[in-house]
């Protein structure tokens, strides 16, 4: 049993090389997989010095511990089968609007991540041409001009014709995204599309329907197949975070009224 840890500690340890390698060590999150190979490790090392009885650790201890490792393991397992349930999420066809959530980009070039999520708009907006569309992310540190411009300029260049874009350049994070989108909906209650990375859709669609977006249905872009599980373990951070601050609660929206 001991060595379960060790093994957790190598797969770790080799998914943040391949991180690493393949996308840089600047990018984002992935230093906790070096925190996670560090965990396992000192456990694994703890197991071991008590086996050759090095150290006596109490045994309450060492059931608290694991009692506290077990409820957040099934904690986090939790979330990512709700993750999962929902990034196959198929579009509703009487979307009216169609929001595009932005992510990173580099400069003024359009990162991968953001281009699936283009793509997938693009199909939607051409194979629908009465749905409104509105790009939504703002302008960062390293950012020569915002997601949304960035955004607009990519569907424009596409053939989809400007007048059906909004764009809303404030927003940070998710839930601004939503909030600060919500002035260029006519009328809440029909059908709206977020269009945002599959593994993405399930928070995003929580947050939207919180704020009134009733209908809101996620239209999943495929993720990156190297860097998916860092995405999703990030997620799952994010679900707990939303949970924490209220940002899924229909009442936190009203109380910023």
């Amino acid at each position: 049993m001991q060595y379960l840890w060790l093994v957790l500690a190598v797969i770790c340890l080799g998914y943040y090389i391949r991180c690493a390698t393949y996308a840089g060590i600047g990018s984002s999150f992935i230093s906790v997989w070096i925190g996670g190979a560090l965990f396992f490790s000192a456990v694994f090392l703890v197991k071991m010095l008590e086996i050759t009885h090095i150290i006596s650790i109490p045994i309450w201890l060492k059931t608290g511990f694991m009692i506290l490792f077990s409820a957040c393991a099934m904690l986090f397992w939790g979330i990512e089968v709700m993750i999962i349930a929902k990034m196959r999420s198929y579009p509703k066809e009487n979307c009216n609007y169609i929001i595009v959530l932005g992510c990173q980009i580099r400069g003024e070039r359009i990162t991968k991540s953001l281009r699936k999520r283009l793509e997938t708009a693009t199909a939607y907006a051409k194979e629908h041409d009465d749905v409104k569309i509105i790009v939504s992310g703002g302008q960062g540190a390293d950012e020569f001009l915002s997601e949304a411009q960035a955004m607009y300029n990519y569907l424009t260049e596409q053939g989809i014709h400007g007048e059906r874009i909004f764009m809303e350049d404030k927003s940070t994070n998710t839930e601004q995204n939503l909030r600060f989108s919500l002035p260029y909906i006519e009328d809440k209650s029909v059908g709206i599309g977020i269009v945002t990375s599959n593994f993405h859709i399930f928070r995003a669609v929580r947050i939207a329907k919180a704020k009134g977006l009733h209908n809101a249905c996620g239209i999943a872009s495929p993720s990156d197949s190297v860097l998916i599980y860092n995405y999703m373990v990030r997620e799952a951070v994010g679900v707990i975070k939303d949970f924490i601050v209220g940002n899924f609660t229909i009442a936190a929206f009203h109380n910023e009224l």
